[in-house]
């Protein structure tokens, strides 16, 4: 432990990456922190609806990081060598791809939004403010996609701080934009949750704008010209989806898994929806150094694996195993203190102001767990190239545990919210047994670089 501590390359290391990454992630949880104190103002069923429809942004996002997290596992790997070349080849494909994804939910959002909301609801004012926000904001997947894109490119080749600063653009786009049409200001008549959805797009743009701007602007790795980065062959594409299909898949596998929780939340009842959106929102404030923590992990793991230092690799792996449940343990007090006065700031009736702190505090007890189990699937295992066993631990311990627990827990019991996310949150005990043993076997070292090189000679 004392080691740890006073090992300054990995702490100089990991500020490095973990700082910008992690202050991105938190602006990016204010977008979401500011839509829903505003939209609070006008009451519980517009927060409901506006918590469901991100559900349904969710899953995309989930795909999107699959995607750009399999990318991001060559491209650190690629970096680590220098390979300038094959990162800009890895860029096409992830933007290829990211738009292909984003299409395939613009397109359902444009022309089936009732029939998308009534998947997680019935309650029909629900229903009606749901369709409102889902249709306007169904543009912001196809501006997402391009974004993350380039934001992952940046972050693999060491130049973190440009996201975040796009990020802190958007939100601060956002939250002026929400007051303005949300509330009605400077002639705009208030429009309520469309008058959100139409800040959040907008807001979306100017940070693609932003981001695709300082891209081109800041370095020589992202060329100019389209044909440098769309000269990827079969075999290089099919390389791709034989690391990155674990990742997409798991991604995949745990949106839809989280989205089947608001589906049993929502048989307790729509205060439960209301409230469960509310405390994941404020959770994921306090949670974000968890996956700037884990994004910096692969980053890093990656680079020392595509340089041939696998050794250094090992020795961050197991300090950032110890690292990651203290800075857990820190924060979760720090949740377990503050929920109280910031879920005071919504305005919400008492009965959800006190499952709304409940439900916090439950989330605050299982933090220093949860930080061991993001930084070793979102960071060590990606980093080091080991997709499959991440998937199978994610898949087994949501669908065949979290899952049928959750749901036999509210709809046979007809146990209150904040006993069935406990019995939900028991996932997190299941998880860290599996992936302890997978850190100290070391199996979880994979050279994608050399594969891919190995694949070119013989070709």
């Amino acid at each position: 432990m004392k080691k740890t501590l006073k090992d300054k390359r990995f702490f100089l290391a990991i500020l490095t990456l973990v700082i910008p990454i992690t202050l991105q992630n938190l602006i990016s949880s204010s977008l979401n922190m500011v839509d829903n104190l505003m939209i609070g103002r006008l009451g519980e069923s517009s927060i409901a609806a506006v918590g469901l429809v991100n559900q349904y942004f969710f899953i995309f996002m989930l795909c999107l990081t699959g995607i750009n997290a399999g990318a991001g596992i060559f491209m650190s790997q690629f970096w680590g060598k220098k390979d300038i070349s094959n990162i800009r080849k890895m860029l096409g494909l992830d933007m290829i791809l990211s738009l292909i994804v984003s299409f395939l939910f613009f397109i359902p959002a444009s022309l089936f939004p009732r029939e998308i909301i009534k998947i997680f609801t019935k309650d029909t004012e629900v229903i009606n403010l749901g369709v409102q926000y889902i249709r306007i904001i169904s543009v912001t997947f196809v501006l997402t996609s391009i974004t993350q894109a380039y934001s992952t490119t940046l972050r693999c080749i060491g130049i973190a701080r440009l996201p975040m600063f796009g990020s802190l653009i958007g939100v601060l786009t956002n939250a002026f934009l929400n007051w303005v049409f949300i509330f009605g200001h400077f002639g705009f008549s208030a429009m309520g949750v469309a008058g959100a959805a139409i800040a959040t797009s907008i807001a979306r743009l100017v940070e693609m704008i932003f981001i695709i701007v300082c891209a081109y602007k800041s370095n020589s790795v992202i060329p100019r010209k389209l044909k440098n980065i769309i000269g990827f062959d079969h075999e290089f594409v099919k390389m791709y989806f034989k690391t990155s299909s674990s990742v997409i898949v798991n991604e995949l596998v745990w949106s839809i898994g989280l989205s089947v929780y608001s589906i049993i939340y929502a048989k307790i009842g729509i205060r439960e929806v209301a409230s469960m959106q509310i405390a994941s929102t404020i959770n994921n404030l306090f949670m974000v150094f968890s996956i700037g923590l884990a994004n910096a992990a692969a980053i890093m793991i990656g680079n020392k694996i595509g340089a041939g230092e696998e050794k250094i690799a090992i020795n961050y792996a197991i300090k950032l195993g110890i690292f990651a449940p203290i800075v857990g343990l820190i924060t979760g007090i720090s949740l377990w203190i503050a929920s109280p006065a910031v879920v005071g700031l919504f305005k919400i009736n008492k009965d959800t102001l006190d499952i709304t702190i409940t439900v916090l505090k439950i989330m605050a007890f299982f933090a220093p767990l949860r930080f061991f189990n993001v930084l070793m699937i979102v960071g060590i295992f990606r980093g080091g190239g080991d997709t499959t066993y991440s998937m199978l631990v994610q898949l087994g311990t949501i669908w065949c545990f979290a899952i049928p627990a959750g749901f036999i827990a509210a709809t046979y019991f007809k146990l209150p919210l904040e006993k069935v996310f406990f019995i939900i949150s028991l996932e997190e005990v299941v998880k860290i047994f599996f992936e302890a043993k997978r850190l100290r076997s070391k199996k979880w070292i994979r050279n994608v670089v050399e594969e891919l090189n190995s694949i070119n000679i013989a070709a």
